[in-house]
């Protein structure tokens, strides 16, 4: 059976690309006075400050070699040459439209929205020592008991309409299955390292593996990438390679604290959409019901988007005879054993 479970370098590159925009846009003279102080530049008569500079810099990779205020010169130079075209756009009278126009609203809100999740985020504490240590206590499948598994996996590109794997019960057949579908594949040696998975997940693994150690296990890859994909699973070796000392803290504290933060966003979402129930007037046929399928991680999404919810870095497997790993730690959403 199968258990199934439902950019900073190309912001570096375009700093390169305009840095020789900078030289140009920042050599002429604009109108008005001289910038001084907080004001780079001036374009039309509208100034363009160190505060925007940094904004456009924030999360950027600042490519090798090149020193920071180069950067800041190209940063301008994206800003200068954004406005350019803003000016094109609004002299086409492209703003005007309908389609643009509930673009912008819906951006506005998005925005807005995101203000809001770093808001309710940033009053969140963050967790003590004892409380970390405590959730390395009651999570052991992610710290103590912590498990690398080398993994023989299939790759293939999650559709909207995907084959029934349910009743696949060797790596061939899920293979027969994508070839009857025509469905490309890749097949490799990987490992999965559980230490990135929500601790639900790991429990979850353990218990379908204690039963079955054969179980193909199909999740989708939860990295981003210009393919959704679907990982196919199973296991031929597994290690035990405790995470303990600071860096396991480190890691737990974060967790942890990410953990609150969902919850107070969710917490959010749910008491606004109670308010809805008494404010809304819906036209015949538009009222939801059990069916309606509603979003409530909206602030979370919003939160990711913003960079409010951070991230740790899964350590290294150490366990003798195991490569690195080459896939995902795993999937952050929870499986559903087949």
């Amino acid at each position: 059976m199968v258990s199934t479970h439902s950019g900073l370098a190309s912001r570096g590159t375009l700093l390169v690309v305009a840095f020789g925009l900078a030289v140009a846009a920042c050599g002429k003279n604009g109108s008005g006075d001289q910038p001084t102080g907080q004001v780079v530049a001036r374009l039309n008569g509208v100034d363009i400050t160190q505060l925007e500079v940094n904004a456009e810099l924030q999360g950027a990779q600042i490519p090798p070699g090149m020193d920071r205020r180069d950067a800041e010169k190209a940063a301008l130079a994206n800003i200068l040459t954004r406005r350019k075209l803003v000016e094109v756009t609004e002299e086409r009278e492209l703003t005007k439209t309908p389609q643009f126009q509930l673009q912008q609203r819906r951006t506005e809100e998005q925005l807005k929205v995101q203000v809001l999740a770093r808001d309710i985020a940033g009053k969140i504490a963050q967790p003590t020592r004892d409380e970390a240590l405590a959730y390395i206590d009651a999570n052991p499948l992610t710290f103590s008991q912590r498990a690398v598994y080398l993994v023989d996996q299939i790759q293939f590109p999650r559709t909207a309409s995907m084959p029934d794997l349910d009743d696949a019960d060797t790596m061939e057949s899920i293979i027969k299955i994508l070839g009857d579908n025509k469905i490309e594949f890749r097949r490799q040696a990987a490992t999965l390292d559980l230490v990135g998975a929500a601790p639900d997940f790991a429990k979850e693994i353990h218990t379908i593996l204690a039963k079955n150690p054969n179980e193909i296990i199909v999740f989708p890859n939860p990295m981003p990438g210009p393919v959704p994909l679907m990982l196919a699973n199973q296991v031929k070796e597994s290690r035990i390679v405790p995470f303990t000392g600071d860096k396991a803290i480190e890691f737990a504290t974060r967790a942890l604290h990410n953990q609150r933060i969902q919850k107070a966003l969710a917490d959010e979402v749910q008491a606004r959409r109670k308010e809805l129930e008494g404010e809304v007037v819906y036209q015949e046929g538009w009222e939801p019901d059990d069916k309606t399928d509603v979003d409530t991680s909206v602030l979370g999404e919003a939160a990711a988007a913003s960079g409010t919810v951070q991230t740790g870095t899964t350590p290294e497997p150490t366990a003798p005879g195991l490569p690195a790993p080459v896939t995902p730690a795993a999937p952050v959403a929870e499986p559903t054993a087949g």
